[in-house]
């Protein structure tokens, strides 16, 4: 994987962003409205759409899986909800972390800068073997296995769930039985919304899930909803690059 990282020469911090009224001529993109054109007349719009969305959605997949490759943290630090800053203020004083469903440990190592201790877990053998081979932060160990069972009764301030929720069958009941485990737990899942194509798509019955493993996608209200009937309390949520993140604590807690 190349790790690089996005020019500086040209940097978004959220300016706004201007340009020419008058652009360039494309005659690729000439070309293609012509041929939009004729396909409409010849299989219909709703064929056009059908075919327009889903290649938009395979296009946009290979997009993201290549700036992953291209870019790495840059391009995951700037694009998505979480960030250091969050997980610095979430932990508490001398806390202890849980990153759930942790792959190689990116966030494990984030939250061990500022944390007592971290455990990072994870049924996938392979990530956590590269998790333990390029880890070398004292205060942080990886567990292979299943947070419901492999943590011998051992509780944690904080639970991290990144990118990882959409990939559960059971949600509500494995959220309802992290009660016992953390007091405060971090989610990250990938906005629905972000793309207003989205809906159209599922109208459409096109593919619109960000992630051939994906059990479920969500929205900002339906994530709260997942959280709260599971007995969760938002206490913060934001939406940002594609991703919406929420900060809930343990009804037990509030009790």
């Amino acid at each position: 994987m190349i790790d690089g990282q996005f020019s500086t020469a040209t940097p978004y911090s959220g300016a706004l962003l201007t340009m020419e009224r008058a652009k360039k001529r494309s005659w690729p993109i000439v070309l293609s409205y012509k041929i939009k054109g004729l396909s409409q007349q010849v299989i219909g719009r709703r064929r056009v759409l059908r075919f327009c969305l889903n290649a938009s959605w395979l296009l946009r997949r290979f997009a993201f899986e290549l700036s992953c490759d291209i870019f790495g943290n840059s391009f995951h630090d700037s694009g998505l909800a979480l960030s250091e800053r969050v997980i610095k203020q979430t932990i508490p004083a001398g806390g202890s972390v849980l990153d759930i469903g942790c792959g190689t440990g990116r966030w494990s190592r984030v939250a061990a800068r500022h944390a007592r201790y971290v455990v990072g877990i994870d049924q996938d053998k392979v990530g956590i073997q590269t998790a333990r081979s390029i880890s070398t932060e004292p205060n942080l160990e990886y567990v292979d296995g299943d947070v419901t069972k492999d943590l011998a009764g051992r509780s944690f301030d904080v639970g991290l769930l990144i990118h990882t929720l959409e990939h559960i069958e059971d949600a509500g009941s494995f959220l309802s039985s992290l009660h016992s485990i953390v007091k405060t737990l971090v989610v990250e899942v990938p906005d629905f919304e972000a793309d207003p194509l989205n809906v159209v798509r599922l109208e459409l019955n096109c593919p619109y899930y960000s992630d051939g493993d994906h059990v479920a996608e969500y929205s900002l209200s339906s994530l709260k909803t997942q959280l709260e009937s599971s007995g969760w309390l938002v206490k913060h949520h934001e939406q940002h690059g594609g991703a919406v993140l929420a900060i809930a604590v343990s009804s037990n807690e509030e009790a």
